[in-house]
């Protein structure tokens, strides 16, 4: 199963083939706090292929310092950086790259 780390922590958070960020408690598979965070802020999906980061939030999701299109999925590689702020203090970088089980 694919993973993350959240930076600031060593936490490793393991992807579900669709998986949700933001603030809405109960409605995400990982809440992220701030006031900059939308409810709905991202989600990463297995394509049956790979992984991938789509926007969903009103204030952007950036990978490796670059704001990613709200328009396309991103496709993920194996080190990337992915902050859901320009102003949110933690990021995390894409540990595993594995498929789900």
């Amino acid at each position: 199963m694919a993973h993350l780390l959240l930076v600031q922590t060593n936490d490793h958070i393991l992807l579900k083939p669709h998986h949700r960020f933001g603030r809405a408690q109960g409605e995400v598979d990982t809440q992220v706090f701030g006031i900059e965070i939308s409810r709905h802020h991202a989600v990463i999906v297995w394509t049956g292929e790979q992984w991938a980061l789509r926007d969903t939030s009103k204030n952007g999701v950036f990978v490796n310092q670059i704001k990613i299109s709200p328009d396309a999925d991103t496709v993920l590689s194996l080190g990337d950086m992915i902050t859901f702020s320009d102003l949110h203090p933690h990021s995390f970088i894409v540990s595993s790259l594995t498929p789900p089980g």
